[in-house]
């Protein structure tokens, strides 16, 4: 796939959620675009959705359940739940933003935030990964699905919308 087809995936990803017709259906909603989650220590952390670029259960924090990667490259730990955390994402936007679930190269699940994406390569230094993730904040992430598959699942949700 060429890099001008993929950034048109990407924008038409972006562009086709802000144009979701459930929004236009409920004017009046309020969408403040935040979670609120619980900090490993038990105090609440309130997180902008839209700059989450990962959420994963693979976490280095004692006492988070889940992981949050952020756009500034900072990686947020939390007490709640990968499922527990896409579920509030999908409730709070009503499919607005699109998210992958991939395989981590430790075989654990990964729900990507497709905005955030820069770039998807085949020709990655991670051991065990068959696609390198670039995100917007300049992390890569390695995971086992291969550049076509990862592109077929933003296809489908470009899609969608």
């Amino acid at each position: 796939m060429r890099r001008r087809d993929f950034l048109g995936l990407i924008g038409g990803v972006a562009v086709a959620a802000s144009l979701c017709p459930a929004r236009a259906q409920q004017p009046n909603a309020v969408r403040l675009g935040s979670l609120k989650l619980t900090e490993p220590n038990g105090k609440s952390v309130h997180i902008n959705i839209a700059l989450v670029t990962f959420v994963r259960p693979d976490t280095q924090n004692t006492g988070a359940n889940a992981e949050l990667g952020l756009t500034s490259g900072k990686a947020q730990g939390v007490q709640e739940s990968v499922d527990e955390i896409m579920r509030l994402v999908m409730a709070s936007h009503r499919g607005e933003m699109a998210w992958i679930k991939l395989t981590e190269t430790n075989g654990k699940p990964i729900h990507v935030n497709v905005t955030q994406v820069t770039s998807v390569r085949f020709d990655t230094q991670i051991p065990g990964a068959n696609a390198e993730l670039g995100f917007a904040s300049g992390k890569l992430q390695g995971v086992q699905e291969s550049v076509d598959d990862v592109m077929q699942l933003i296809a489908t949700i470009a899609g969608n919308r």
